[in-house]
């Protein structure tokens, strides 16, 4: 078993290296199979269907089933064992399960009053979360030398474009006073809660920090159409990917590949500074409690 696992780290880690986070993911999800085939090796299509039948009747989410169908896939191709499953096979996890209700305008303000409540580190986070709506994962990446003069950098996942953000001095106090490192997801996810549970007096299940990244954009569109700017920016802000930004506002996946921001200045913190002149929430952190 020791071999498979080290076939798939030795993919998983070059020669492009995922987060350390992403790479124990999969090799939990891979150790998990593993041990349960046994001495069964190679396997074959079969004792992947069997193992999805047994944890489905475990009551694992089909969420997590859908999950695991890519780890175990790449568990495969890693190990050069055939891999007949097809998209048809992998499973489809309800609308319910995977959406991500958006907070209020009012919840948000709400959050930002209560600072006095959270640790430094919750601050941290929480300051990042509403400003720039990074999603969990960008958020757990976040270590000390992605921050210097006055920006962050932001490792975006799902093909987003990586970004440097200017960090605006409403939040700075808060940014400064934490040291940040590397994070699993799953305590994001806890410490999420503990935020809600101080700031709004409950844990908000069903929420998650995609929570402010929908609500975000929601009101940026809003106050960029007010003010007569692109409401591209807002997308181009929260580092969609230009076809996803293509799809969503010019009818074409291809349409944003034309839009080049230095076409518009040389500075490369334009597109901020126009995003935090008009940002909902921003003034909020430089209010009084």
């Amino acid at each position: 078993m020791q071999t498979e696992l080290e076939n798939l780290r030795l993919v998983l880690s070059s020669p492009r290296p995922r987060a350390p986070s992403t790479l124990t993911s999969y090799l939990s999800a891979a150790n998990q199979f593993l041990t349960w085939l046994g001495d069964k090796i190679p396997p074959d299509d079969m004792d992947l269907r069997r193992y999805f039948l047994k944890r489905r009747d475990e009551g694992i989410s089909e969420n997590t089933l859908r999950t695991d169908f890519a780890k175990l896939k790449k568990l495969y191709l890693a190990n050069h064992w055939e891999f007949t499953l097809t998209a048809d096979d992998k499973p489809e996890a309800p609308s319910e399960e995977i959406a991500t209700p958006a907070f209020t305008r009012e919840e948000v303000a709400q959050l930002i009053k209560n600072r006095a409540s959270y640790t430094k580190g919750e601050l941290f986070y929480l300051a990042i979360a509403i400003t720039m709506a990074p999603r969990r994962i960008e958020l757990a990446r976040i270590k000390k030398r992605d921050i210097k003069d006055h920006s962050i950098r932001i490792d975006t996942a799902k093909h987003g474009q990586k970004r440097t953000h200017l960090i605006p001095e409403e939040i700075m106090p808060y940014i400064e006073a934490y040291r940040p490192r590397e994070h699993g997801v799953s305590s994001l996810t806890v410490m999420f809660r503990r935020i809600c549970k101080k700031g709004l007096g409950e844990e908000k299940r069903g929420y998650g920090w995609h929570s402010f990244r929908r609500c975000l954009i929601t009101l940026l569109i809003s106050s960029l159409a007010q003010n007569n700017l692109p409401i591209t920016l807002g997308a181009e802000y929260m580092r969609w990917s230009k076809k996803t930004i293509g799809a969503a506002f010019l009818g074409s996946i291809t349409a944003a590949t034309y839009i080049r921001q230095e076409a518009r200045s040389d500075d490369p913190f334009y597109v901020d500074k126009l995003i935090l002149s008009v940002h909902p929430f921003l003034k909020l952190w430089g209010e009084e409690n």
